[in-house]
């Protein structure tokens, strides 16, 4: 399994030195200013894509690649707007997606089975049994606003050698 990690830097407290010590009494030795402030980060993963599987030049395919991957979108991460080089099927495992096309067409199928056409520029929300397919050129980008995190099952045909997804 292959995994990548699209990961965000963020400030996550301020701290201060006062009455934390590293200040000194020593001769010869300088005193920590008070209430020095100190800044901690912390690393946020916004989207983990885990490679479930993939087959390059498939049955009917040949010069393509057919990819399984599983998507876990942090609570509050927005994507870049993006397409996929081919065509790509997304169900919505976990979680709420807020879905928007910016351009192109989009075809979404409801968990009750009703089948919509989504163009561009437009925004939806996807819930879990939900499902979408993107096809080629179709500019598009999603974003968890919840706080709950959001998994996504998706195959992907995609022209073999190029990314899953290209910013737009």
């Amino acid at each position: 399994m292959r995994r990548v990690v699209i990961a965000a830097s963020v400030l996550t407290g301020l701290l201060t030195g006062a009455g934390c010590g590293g200040g000194s009494d020593a001769p010869g030795q300088p005193a920590a200013a008070p209430n020095t402030a100190v800044t901690p980060t912390t690393t946020v993963v916004a989207v983990v894509r885990d490679v479930l599987g993939s087959d390059v030049d498939p049955p009917g395919a040949p010069g393509r690649t057919v990819t399984l991957v599983r998507y876990t979108i942090a609570p509050g991460a927005q994507l870049p707007a993006h397409i996929h080089p081919g065509v790509q099927v997304a169900s919505i495992q976990a979680g709420s997606l807020t879905y928007t096309v910016v351009s192109g067409t989009a075809t979404i199928r409801r968990s009750t089975g009703a089948a919509e056409a989504v163009t561009g520029p437009a925004t939806v929300t996807l819930g879990p049994g939900d499902a979408v397919t993107e096809r080629g050129d179709m500019v598009h980008f999603g974003a968890n606003t919840t706080a709950d995190p959001l998994v996504i099952l998706a195959t992907l045909l995609t022209e073999t050698g190029r990314e899953l997804a290209v910013p737009a």
